[in-house]
């Protein structure tokens, strides 16, 4: 099994910078990947360049690619941060990314309870003891999936987000959709039943979705099914048939035929192009690097 979406799990040490430093004192950088980071004691700031985020522990600091930030330590700090790549991250992730997201380009936090908090570290240590495992299976990448997920739905649930004041009528209907597919896109889910759910004819919906997201509805599930085939042909050794029906496609035979007319190739000819190695994407720091 590949190491999948992950491209590095650290964890950090209590750490702080001196004042004498003067600009110095923000470690400001960008990098390729994702970042998700939990802060589990101490505390400090998170900066981009329109931003200043006070953080402490329970906090959880979600920082897109390429995003140009900094942070500082006031009081001595420890946390574990997760890079991961976001075009590879499975599909519901994606939603939930999507909805995160709502700007470009600005970090994104999250403060959680104490028990939400628990939650969060337990699964982190669950990713990460997965993602370093010598003896990786498909579970394994079932285990890192649902841990990524548990805690993207706890940051999602205590996101501290500012509404959209254009997110009313046919721009909310069509966010509800994507969620609902993104939930149940490997379910025999059917354009009319997900109309019928939001009181619109097939046709009003279709066209709606195909103006806000640029395809149709019928044609965006079968997108997200394919994609979702890629990372589970290129992350794990799962039996392509299994694949077929895991993704939401009734039959190996409807499967083939779709991933040839989007991919351009048959299942088996692209996993043995893009299996990953199953060494890490990139090495991980020693426990306890410096932040």
């Amino acid at each position: 099994m590949a190491k999948g979406f992950i491209t590095s799990i650290e964890r950090f040490k209590p750490h702080t910078f001196q004042a004498e430093q003067g600009e110095g004192l923000f470690m400001s950088h960008s990098h390729e990947y994702d970042e998700l980071t939990l802060i589990l004691g101490g505390g400090g700031y998170y900066s981009s360049y329109e931003q200043n985020i006070k953080v402490s522990a329970g906090d959880l600091i979600l920082i897109p690619s390429g995003l140009h930030h900094g942070f500082v330590c006031t009081e001595p700090w420890t946390g574990l941060s997760v890079h991961f790549l976001y075009a590879k991250v499975p599909a519901f992730c994606q939603y939930l990314f999507l909805s995160a997201y709502q700007k470009p380009h600005r970090l994104w936090s999250a403060h959680l309870d104490e028990g939400d908090s628990q939650w969060a570290e337990m699964s982190l240590i669950r990713l990460e003891r997965e993602w370093h495992s010598e003896e990786r299976g498909d579970y394994s990448y079932d285990l890192m999936r649902i841990a990524f997920e548990t805690v993207l739905l706890l940051f999602h649930r205590n996101a501290t987000v500012t509404p959209d004041t254009e997110a009313h009528g046919d721009k909310r209907i069509v966010q509800e959709v994507l969620k609902e597919i993104h939930r149940n896109y490997n379910t025999p889910i059917t354009i009319h039943d997900i109309a019928t759910r939001h009181y619109l004819s097939e046709s009003i919906l279709r066209k709606k979705f195909s103006e806000a997201v640029g395809v149709s509805p019928k044609q965006y599930v079968i997108n997200l099914r394919i994609e979702e085939a890629k990372r589970l042909l290129s992350q794990t050794s799962k039996a392509i048939e299994f694949i077929s029906s895991e993704v939401g496609f009734t039959s190996s035979s409807r499967f083939y035929e779709q991933f040839v007319k989007s991919v351009g190739v048959t299942p088996l000819e692209w996993r043995k192009q893009n299996q990953q190695s199953a060494k890490p994407l990139t090495s991980a720091p020693p426990p306890n690097s410096p932040r």
